[in-house]
């Protein structure tokens, strides 16, 4: 257990130190844009690249992602990540250049005001790197819970606790053979109830130290679970105060806009502490009944060591 936790420790770490934890800087696909404005009733029709160079001459080192043809206006849409508006160079000045995030517009027309309003607006759908810094918490409390319940899930299975050949020696009465090793908890138990000869209340002491042995690491799945909403309730408060501190130096008709969003990034905190305590609830529970279980199986066994170990004159101490 001490060795998985030290290698659990270094890989979060690695993961953390890397930026393997936070997701790559968000991005416009061209997709969005083209769905978008059909949306809003915009023509948008696919061109041959051919039809439009001086749309497409600006950027002559990357082909367009598209040509399209709208209601007077006409446009090339690139997807670059290398590119800015102060490389670009409209020689004639009847361009229109336009850039968001990775995508490029350029584009010519008298009726362009729709296009470029949409094109303007458009924003990347919420994604985790939005969580900021409460990602990494977030971040280790999964880690945490895929490590714990995987640990747990395989030190709890039948060979390693109680085997199938223990509980039927139990039932048919055989006591227990030499070709028995200490893999399992049953086989330690009756290693140190046959070899050992140790007095009943240490017997049963040995036994309930196996069953302890077996709620290792629950603890902090039940941390997980109180603590994952907490993590992102804080961040929508944090959020919030952000959101509450540019309301009044917006000013004007986008303050709802601009409330709105911040509320929906704030509380994206919170849906993903949710997200990840609820799930955590289910496999705490189904660790713990599978502990008892196994602590059951474990105080037959010992019942049944010290009737069969000891004999009879020492049957009045039981």
């Amino acid at each position: 257990m001490v060795t998985l936790l030290k290698k659990f420790i270094v890989l979060t770490f690695i993961l953390i130190s890397s930026g393997c934890v936070e997701n790559e800087t968000q991005e416009l696909a061209p997709d969005d844009l083209i769905k978008s404005l059909r949306g809003e009733g915009l023509k948008c029709e696919l061109l041959q690249h051919d039809s439009k160079p001086d749309l497409i001459e600006v950027i002559k080192d990357d082909e367009p992602f598209g040509l399209y043809k709208g209601d007077g206006f006409s446009f090339a849409l690139y997807n670059v990540n290398d590119s800015s508006l102060s490389e670009l160079n409209d020689k004639n000045g009847t361009l229109t250049i336009l850039q968001n995030k990775n995508l490029i517009l350029i584009g010519k027309g008298s009726n362009g005001s729709g296009y470029i309003q949409v094109f303007n607006t458009l924003k990347p759908n919420m994604s985790l790197d939005q969580l900021g810094i409460f990602l990494y918490p977030l971040g280790f409390c999964i880690l945490i819970v895929i490590f714990i319940s995987s640990e747990r899930i395989y030190s709890l299975r039948p060979s390693l606790t109680f085997p199938r050949k223990v509980a039927k020696a139990l039932r048919t009465g055989e006591f227990p053979n030499r070709k028995w090793k200490k893999r399992s908890a049953a086989e330690r138990i009756v290693w140190v109830a046959t070899k050992e000869n140790p007095s009943i209340e240490s017997l049963r002491s040995y036994a309930r130290l196996e069953v302890n042995s077996m709620e290792r690491g629950l603890f902090l799945l039940e941390v997980v679970i109180s603590g994952a909403p907490l993590v992102g309730l804080l961040g929508t408060v944090t959020g919030l105060v952000k959101v509450f501190s540019q309301i009044p130096a917006g000013g004007g008709v986008g303050d709802t806009a601009i409330f709105s969003e911040g509320i929906a990034m704030a509380l994206l905190t919170t849906i993903v502490g949710l997200a990840i305590a609820i799930p955590t609830l289910f496999l705490h529970s189904y660790l713990v009944r599978l502990v008892d279980k196994r602590a059951s199986s474990i105080g037959w066994l010992t019942e049944r060591l010290i009737d069969a170990v000891y004999s009879k004159e020492d049957s009045e101490v039981l």
